[in-house]
């Protein structure tokens, strides 16, 4: 079906169930004979936050099939990786929004995709924390596996130092401390991640220059959340080992699991055999990109970065930040030591011995949201109002009147079609 009036898109609407029968009824009433372009209609619609920009244009590029997944709304495209995409999507079920992580369409069919986002899946289930991003729910419909997360924002700390530059010393030590404490509880669980680096560390509540995000009268406290637990391995108890995990096993002999800037020595040996120290070698890497905006090592193509991470020694942050002090220099130096069993031996005491770096008021309010289980909520100014049955029916408020006389003096932008 081609939405090409007003009247074919509100069949689309009804039909498709993005909206409530309430809310379609009432865009029939209110603003359909007002309208005579569909795509101007779905403006509005947007606008008041009805719809999303994405929903739109999947509803007018007739790509209908990928409006829900199973009993999940989709409403924005958030990223992608090398088998899957993450989509906010709106659970129809329990009525909250949630990051949908979907298998690629055109991977359903390949087995090695497939075992990848359940490795995932089994992996996430797993673990409760809070610096861990919280799973709901995982399952497949119509041969398309997803699984579904708590929806948060803020960005991860690669894109937070590439905006704002190295962190101040006290939050690069707090950033690194939540992160140890979500590994260890990954470590208890017997996994290892195997891939941690900025781009994973997903920080809520980022410190903001004046000017930038919401005004609150206290600024809640950043946290960190691990991402992606794709390339994790479960560490099998001892005589566990099961066929399927020697076949992965065989698999990746020979494969490079990890990422180049942030691989321990031994994972880029033979990323079968490695334990939760080569996280906390990873972890070490991380901590230095915090302190200085870049990478410990600097090789210019692949290999040679791998052989840096091999041979040459660790780099000291101090020369490059003169305000991280020798003990300071000394845990880092510790988390990044060529050698597994010179390490720190589990991310707990990593974890302690960076607190006394921390502020006092960070790892006091971290630690207790830990504590508490806190549950973290997306921070938005536009609530996104979800079909709902009855006299609960979200209607729109003073600032998103149906009214004609609204319909008829609002100012459109430009269209592109």
């Amino acid at each position: 079906m081609v939405i090409d009036s007003v009247d074919s898109l509100l069949t689309a609407l009804r039909r498709l169930q993005i909206l409530g029968p309430q809310q379609v009824d009432e865009i029939a009433r209110e603003l359909a004979p007002r309208y005579q372009d569909p795509f101007e209609l779905s403006e509005y619609l947007i606008e008041i936050a009805w719809l999303t920009a994405h929903q739109r244009r999947l509803l007018f590029e007739g790509r209908w099939n990928e409006l829900a997944v199973g009993p999940y709304q989709i409403l924005d495209r958030l990223g992608e990786g090398g088998v899957s995409e993450v989509f906010k999507a709106w659970d129809t079920v329990r009525g909250r929004d949630v990051a949908l992580k979907v298998l690629r369409r055109r991977l359903a069919g390949r087995p090695d995709a497939v075992q990848q986002l359940r490795r995932e899946q089994q992996a996430v289930v797993r673990l409760v924390h809070p610096n861990i991003i919280k799973t709901y729910d995982a399952d497949q419909v119509d041969g398309l596996h997803y699984f579904a997360m708590e929806c948060v924002e803020g960005m991860d700390l690669h894109q937070y130092v590439q905006r704002y530059g190295p962190a101040p010393v006290e939050q690069a030590c707090d950033y690194v401390r939540q992160t140890a404490q979500g590994l260890q509880h990954a470590h208890q669980a017997g996994l290892v991640h195997r891939d941690v680096k900025p781009a994973n560390l997903f920080l809520l509540n980022p410190p903001l220059p004046d000017g930038e995000g919401p005004v609150r009268s206290r600024p809640a406290e950043p946290v960190v959340k691990i991402l992606d637990w794709g390339l994790a391995r479960l560490r099998p108890a001892s005589g566990e080992a099961t066929d399927a995990t020697a076949q992965e096993i065989d698999a990746e002999k020979g494969l490079l699991i990890g990422t180049a800037d942030y691989i321990a020595p031994e994972q880029a040996r033979d990323p079968t055999l490695v334990d939760i120290r080569a996280d906390i070698y990873s972890l070490g890497c991380v901590f230095y990109y915090l302190l200085t905006g870049r990478p410990p090592f600097a090789g210019p193509s692949l290999m040679q970065k791998l052989l840096q991470h091999q041979e040459e020694p660790p780099p000291s942050a101090r020369a490059l930040r003169p305000d991280v002090g020798d003990e300071l220099n000394v845990v880092l130096l510790r988390m990044m030591a060529k050698q597994p069993e010179e390490r720190f031996q589990i991310p707990l005491l990593a974890a302690a011995a960076l607190r006394r770096f921390c502020s006092g008021a960070a790892v006091g309010l971290t630690g207790l949201a830990g504590a508490v289980g806190a549950a973290f909520r997306p921070s938005s100014s536009a609530s996104l109002l979800r079909p709902t049955s009855g006299a609960n029916l979200p209607r729109p408020g003073s600032s998103a009147n149906l009214s004609r006389q609204e319909a008829k003096s609002h100012d459109y932008p430009p269209l592109n079609r």
